[in-house]
């Protein structure tokens, strides 16, 4: 989690079945029907005409619950350009997989290829591209283009692009986004010009005068936080995806269970799992005393946390809160939680133990969490797998006060009374989020990693907008954020640490997967505004958007077609393309324009940690001029930023290749003039 603050104004702060044990593959097909094929390696490929390109095409064909299919007919053809294939009819394997290889044809230009499961409606398409060596320049081939200022020119074909300078001299910005789905893919090309000069910034000046102003925010990068969250959901999917059949059979059977009844009484002790580091072994058992309850949260507190702690009442505080404001929002927008334990609560826990996860002398701090364990039963009377440590309770596990630093450094009751109700509503997305899709929706997987934790970050978006009497799509901009000291502080503490994630991708934008499986700080932030944006662009509400994709059996890439539509990769690179353009003077394309943030007018103003203003929007962007080629590398899901200007009444070619080929089909060319 990265905590982004604002002074004296603000600151930035497999699934298993249930098989017997020893049992080996089967020989026969899987006589499973099939319903979905996914392409698995080869496309976007570049090759020279006539020539066989160096890997195969490949899919998979898989049925319900993602079970490799068997034994499936599956049919290549070329439906535009000019290839051959072998063979058109292929048979998948084991892994449900078949493939085919691809001879260009003699015509350059993209091939379209298809592969169909036989029987069936399901299609996925490959494209490629055939090309030669030669290279002309794009001002030879054809006249300047000359959009207005704030012009955009999005998913520009060839290999260039030419640019007029006009009468006065024209400022532009390329941008080059990758839009492969596997996010593994990086795409290295280079970019020259004739006729351009090269601009340093994403700006088209200073957009202030710093000094003049008071700063906003602060921004603060809490990896400590990121890493642990990566770990536990990347535990949740690889130890206890396998778990799913079996304790969907125990919720369907077993009686009325509750870890903690709904009502007990404050002062009742109860033993509670703490290990955070664990999904079902080597559990921390601790007394616990229910220190307060509400009509939907009990508050339990570690009978061994350290002195300086909180009351009675302030526990209640907790409970209060989450009452009126964090379970009404979050149910609002992502669905009601399960209720694995039957008495109608969420159990809120203070332990020390969450204090210990975060080393001593840490840039960051684990502030909370919620582990997918304690959803499934501990056994099973069926004798299915169970979590033997789990906790059968919706839990959160909240750090504690610990001014002494008894247990890691020193934590002030403040300190976590400002951390706790964003990172409660971010943990209770999580909790929603994955009890549903195990005893609601019934789905195979719980949801990718990139995905959940971007929608635990729009969960802190929405607190933020609740408590400040904001909304989406109100272009904020740093004068709304430093209105008074309250509203500086709301974007402290609950909005911040989405602006300091999304400060540092905008840093290495290349080099950034939206929808990356590495969960790092610049995905999450990249994530939490493509959210953003691709919610105000759909026309509905923020909980209709949200709800859908919390209540989906699909995951990752899958469900962002389900919600947005099968297009969604070029709505990725329309948002990458908004990251440059939103708020530049002259954009009137809606599909370029972020509606809820004005970004240029806020990042100015945020400082970091220790207190230096940041001055300028940060975007990192690639000067293009005639004596420097950019030779680039860019990740699928991210973008490069090109920056030129092209003087009055003279024209620039500005040309792409990937070592004297065309470039892969999958980069996706938008020419932005910013002035």
């Amino acid at each position: 989690m990265s905590v982004v603050r604002i002074r004296g104004a603000l600151t930035l702060a497999a699934l298993a079945a249930m098989t017997a044990c020893g049992s080996s593959e089967p020989s026969g097909p899987n006589t499973s029907t099939p319903s979905a094929i996914a392409r698995i390696s080869g496309n976007g490929q570049v090759g020279l005409v006539g020539t066989s390109l160096s890997l195969p095409l490949v899919v998979k064909v898989t049925g319900s619950g993602g079970a490799a299919i068997k034994g499936a007919s599956v049919t290549f053809a070329v439906t535009s350009g000019a290839a051959t294939l072998s063979p058109t009819t292929a048979t998948t394997d084991s892994s449900g997989q078949a493939k085919t290889q691809v001879t260009l044809g003699s015509a350059v230009g993209d091939v379209t290829i298809t592969a169909t499961v036989a029987g069936t409606s399901l299609v996925t398409t490959f494209i490629v591209t055939a090309g030669t060596s030669s290279v002309s320049l794009a001002c030879s081939a054809g006249s300047p283009q000359a959009p207005a200022a704030g012009g955009v020119l999005p998913g520009v074909s060839g290999s260039g692009v030419c640019l007029s300078g006009g009468t006065l001299g024209a400022d532009y910005a390329v941008v080059a986004f990758y839009g492969n789905p596997d996010s593994s893919a990086v795409a290295s090309f280079s970019v020259t010009s004739h006729g351009a000069t090269g601009l340093a910034t994403a700006s088209l000046a200073p957009s202030l005068d710093a000094t003049s102003l008071s700063p906003i925010g602060e921004y603060h990068t809490n990896s400590v936080q990121t890493t642990f969250d990566a770990r536990l959901r990347a535990m949740a999917r690889r130890e206890l995806t396998p778990m799913i059949p079996a304790a969907r059979a125990w919720n369907r059977q077993r009686p009325s269970f509750s870890t903690i009844p709904a009502n007990p009484a404050i002062g009742t002790l109860v033993t509670l799992n703490a290990n955070g580091n664990s999904a079902c072994s080597n559990p921390i058992n601790v007394v616990s005393r229910v220190a307060a309850v509400s009509n939907l949260a009990i508050v339990v507190a570690d009978t061994a946390n350290p002195t300086g702690g909180f009351t009675d009442t302030e526990y209640a505080s907790f409970a209060t809160l989450f009452d009126t404001l964090v379970s009404p929002l979050d149910v609002q927008n992502f669905g009601a939680p399960s209720d694995v334990d039957k008495n109608g609560k969420v159990v809120i826990f203070f332990t020390k133990e969450v204090n210990k996860l975060t080393p001593r002398g840490a840039n960051g701090v684990i502030g909370g969490f919620f582990f997918e364990r304690d959803l499934f039963p501990k056994s099973d009377s069926l004798d299915l797998q169970g979590c033997p440590s789990s906790n059968v309770a919706e839990m959160y596990y909240s750090m504690v006060p610990d001014p002494n630093a008894v247990f890691s450094d020193a934590r002030k009751k403040t300190d976590v009374q400002n951390v706790t109700p964003s990172t409660l509503a971010h943990e209770f997305q999580h909790l929603i989020n994955a009890g549903r899709r195990l005893y609601v929706n019934n789905a195979d997987a719980f949801e990718d990693v990139w995905l959940n934790e971007g929608l635990s970050h729009i969960a802190e978006e929405l607190l933020y907008y609740r408590v400040s009497h904001l909304a989406p799509r109100q272009n904020i901009s740093a004068s709304v954020i430093q209105a008074d000291q309250t509203s500086v502080n709301n974007f402290n503490n609950y909005q911040g640490d989405n602006f300091g994630r999304y400060e540092i991708f905008l840093g290495k934008p290349s080099q950034t997967s939206v929808y990356a499986g590495n969960d790092s700080l610049e995905t999450r932030g990249a994530t939490w505004n493509l959210l953003r944006y691709l919610a105000d662009h759909r026309g509905s509400s923020d909980a209709d958007t949200w709800s859908l994709l919390d209540n989906s059996k699909l995951t990752g890439q899958a469900n962002i077609a389900s919600v947005f539509g099968s297009n969604y990769m070029t709505q990725i690179r329309d948002w990458a393309t908004s990251v440059f353009s939103d708020d530049i003077t002259g954009n009137a394309d809606a599909r370029f324009v972020e509606s809820s943030w004005n970004m240029r007018s806020i990042f100015p103003r945020l400082v970091s940690s220790s207190g230096v203003p940041l001055n300028r929007f940060p975007l990192a962007v690639v000067p293009l001029s005639d004596a420097a080629p950019a030779n680039l590398s860019v990740f699928a899901g991210g973008a490069a930023y090109l920056r030129f200007t092209v003087p009055a009444g003279s024209q620039a070619s500005i040309d792409w290749s990937a070592g004297g080929l065309p470039v892969s089909p999958l980069m996706q060319f938008t020419v932005v003039r910013s002035r």
